[in-house]
């Protein structure tokens, strides 16, 4: 499975470097790789997608790509000179899949053990100090700066 391994910038490997999992935690890591796996223009999320009643959050990449390939990769209009009907129709099933998804607000009361787990919101870090975290987490490779020869 690709998804997380191929694209997350911070990948499950990195997470066992820095954190001992525990068990219950490295399955929830492996589901969240499955479900995220890009294979198939992400099969395994659009399946689970399907089933998921609202409130949701749509990915917005995978929506983004979808309606980019569905205006760009059909003609306005037919050869005989009709508009496209079934494009626009496939458009505002798309627009009204992603608003629907969205129409149901969240129902969230503020959790003071996470708040508290967060200390706040008061204290992080800046993106000097993340730089160098994350360097020190995934170093770059470094690239070669050709030398000059003496003849």
């Amino acid at each position: 499975s690709s998804g997380i391994n191929a694209e997350w910038p911070l990948r499950p490997g990195s997470v066992r470097r820095i954190i001992n999992l525990s068990s219950k935690q490295e399955k929830i890591l492996n589901s969240a790789q499955d479900l995220m796996d890009s294979s198939e223009s992400y099969k395994n999320l659009r399946t689970a997608l399907k089933s998921v009643k609202p409130p949701l959050i749509p990915y917005l990449a995978i929506c983004i790509a979808d309606l980019y390939f569905l205006l760009l990769g059909n003609p306005d209009k037919l050869e005989n000179g009709e508009i496209n009907f079934t494009k626009r129709f496939t458009t505002y099933t798309f627009m009204n899949v992603v608003r629907t998804s969205q129409r149901i607000p969240y129902d969230i009361q503020p959790n003071d053990n996470i708040i508290n787990f967060f200390n706040n919101f008061n204290s992080y870090m800046e993106e000097e100090e993340m730089w160098k975290r994350s360097e020190e987490i995934k170093p770059r490779k470094k690239k070669k700066v050709p030398t000059a020869t003496l003849r």
